[in-house]
C-alpha cells in the first residue's frame, strides 16, 4: 500500500505542465502545436503512470475494462475501477494518480452526457433489471432530446428545475407517483454528479411542489377489471382440470399451475419455479422467481421483502400431489420443480397464454394471472384474515400498498343488492 501511495505522489508532482515544459519539449521534439504539444505529454505522462500501476488491466467478458486502485476507506484498501472503454480507464487512472481532471470536459457535462455513465453505475448498485428498464424507457419518454439534458450541469440553477417540473407535470397530466418515478432520473444523475464532482450541491433538492391539486387525481380502478368474480374464477376452475385431464397442453402441468396460484396468490414469476424443497408441512418457501428478460432463475423475489412463507390449503396440497404422481407415472423428468415434466422451469408464457384461453372462453374480459393475485388477496381479506397476515403471505412491506392497490370488491351487481338491503333493512 505505501508503494502505491508513493506512486500517487511521485505522479501528483510532475502532474502540471508549466509554460517552460511544454517550451522545452517544443525545442526538444521540433514541435510548434501548443495543444498537440500538450496532448503528447500528457499521453507520455499517463504511458509512465500505467507503467507504474501495480494492478493489472483488463477487459471483462461483457467489454467493459478494469482494473484495482488503492483506496483507504475499504476494508481491503482498495476497489475495482471499471469503465466502458481502455481510454476511459486510461484517462480515470491519469486523474486518480495525478489529482487533476479536465475541467473544459467537466465544465461542458450536461445530464445527456452524463446519463450513459450514471445509467452503468446504477446497474452495480440493483438487481432488478426491471428497474433499470423503466429508467431506460422514462428516459427515453420524458428527457431524450429536451432542452434541460442539453444544459451545462454547472448552469442549471433551481429555476430552470423548478420551471420544467411544474412543466411537465401540467402538460403529461402526472400523478402524483408518477412524477416522482419520472424525477428520480434527474434527482439521481444530479446526485452523481455531486459525487464525481462536478457539482458542489444538488439544485432538484430545493425544488419544492406543494400543491396537491396540482396532480392528477388517482381513480382506483373498476373492481370488474381487476379481480375475477367468484362466478369466473368457478368457471375458471373447471376450464383448467379438464385441460389437465385432457392433456391438451404441451405443458401439460400449465393448468395445475394456474389452480395452485387461486390457492396462494404467488407471482407468475415465483410459481414456474417453485420446488418441492420449499415445502415445509403446511407452508411453502418462496425464495427465488424466473426473470423473463434475461430467461434465468434468480435466487430472490420482486420487491425488497426477501423469502416469505406461504400457507398450502388443502387444495393447494393436492394440486402438488397431483403434479407429483403425473411426473411420476409418466417417468418427466422435473428436477424437483413442483410444474415441469422437461427439467426445466415450467413456462412462464403457457401459464399466462391460459389466462387469456379461460377468459375468452368464459366470454369475460381478459384478465391475467396478476388479477389472479389480487383476488386471492380480495378474498384472504374478505374472509377476515388478518392484515399483517396477508401483506406477509404475498410479499409486500407496506399494507396500504396491500389495502389500496390489491383489494377490490368480488361481489356481482346484484349480490352488491343484496348485500345492502341486508344491511340497511331493520
Amino acid at each position: 500500500m505505501a508503494e502505491n501511495l508513493n506512486i500517487q505522489k511521485d505522479l501528483l508532482s510532475s502532474a502540471s505542465f508549466s509554460a517552460e515544459e511544454i517550451l522545452s519539449y517544443l525545442i526538444q521534439n521540433g514541435k510548434i502545436d501548443l495543444d498537440s504539444a500538450e496532448q503528447d505529454m500528457k499521453k507520455s505522462h499517463m504511458d509512465k503512470i500505467l507503467e507504474q500501476h501495480p494492478y493489472s488491466i483488463y477487459q471483462g467478458s461483457n467489454g467493459k475494462w478494469y482494473t484495482t486502485i488503492p483506496d483507504s476507506t475499504k476494508p481491503d484498501k482498495r476497489r475495482k475501477l471499471v469503465r466502458t472503454t481502455l481510454e476511459d480507464l486510461r484517462q480515470a487512472l491519469y486523474e486518480f494518480y495525478t489529482g487533476v481532471t479536465e475541467h473544459r470536459k467537466i465544465d461542458s457535462f450536461t445530464m445527456e452526457k452524463l446519463y450513459p455513465q450514471w445509467l452503468e453505475y446504477k446497474t452495480y448498485h440493483t438487481s432488478a433489471s426491471t428497474y433499470i428498464t423503466r429508467l431506460k424507457s422514462d428516459w427515453k419518454t420524458f428527457y431524450e432530446g429536451t432542452p434541460i439534458v442539453k444544459i451545462p450541469i454547472r448552469q442549471i440553477r433551481k429555476y430552470d428545475l423548478d420551471e420544467w417540473a411544474h412543466r411537465l407535470i401540467r402538460e403529461r397530466e402526472l400523478t402524483r407517483k408518477a412524477f416522482v418515478n419520472i424525477a428520480t432520473i434527474v434527482n439521481q444523475i444530479l446526485e452523481y454528479a455531486v459525487d464525481i464532482e462536478i457539482i458542489e450541491t444538488n439544485p432538484f433538492s430545493k425544488v419544492k411542489i406543494d400543491n396537491k391539486h396540482l396532480f392528477k387525481p388517482v381513480k382506483k380502478q373498476d373492481s370488474k377489471t381487476q379481480v375475477f368474480s367468484r362466478e369466473e374464477e368457478r368457471g375458471l376452475k373447471q376450464l383448467a382440470w379438464a385441460d389437465f385431464e385432457n392433456r391438451v397442453k404441451v405443458y401439460v402441468l400449465s393448468p395445475l399451475a394456474v389452480l395452485f396460484q387461486f390457492e396462494t396468490g404467488v407471482r407468475i414469476g415465483e410459481l414456474v419455479v417453485l420446488r418441492y424443497e420449499d415445502i415445509q408441512g403446511d407452508y411453502i418457501t418462496v425464495q427465488r422467481m424466473y426473470r423473463r428478460d434475461s430467461k434465468e432463475v434468480v435466487p430472490y423475489t420482486k420487491g425488497t421483502y426477501g423469502d416469505r412463507k406461504v400457507i398450502l390449503t388443502t387444495e393447494a396440497k393436492r394440486i402438488i400431489e397431483t403434479c407429483r404422481k403425473y411426473q411420476e407415472e409418466n417417468n418427466c423428468p422435473s428436477d424437483g420443480y413442483i410444474f415441469s415434466t422437461n427439467g426445466k422451469p415450467c413456462s412462464y408464457g403457457a401459464v399466462s397464454e391460459l389466462y387469456k384461453k379461460y377468459c375468452k372462453k368464459l366470454g369475460i374480459e381478459k384478465k391475467t394471472s396478476h388479477k389472479a393475485r389480487k383476488t386471492v388477496i380480495s378474498a384472504l381479506l374478505d374472509g377476515n384474515v388478518n392484515i399483517n397476515s396477508v401483506r406477509e403471505m404475498v410479499g409486500h412491506r407496506d399494507e396500504r400498498t396491500t389495502l389500496a392497490n390489491y383489494y377490490f370488491d368480488r361481489s356481482t351487481d346484484e349480490e352488491k343488492v343484496k348485500m345492502i338491503e341486508a344491511a340497511l333493512s331493520c
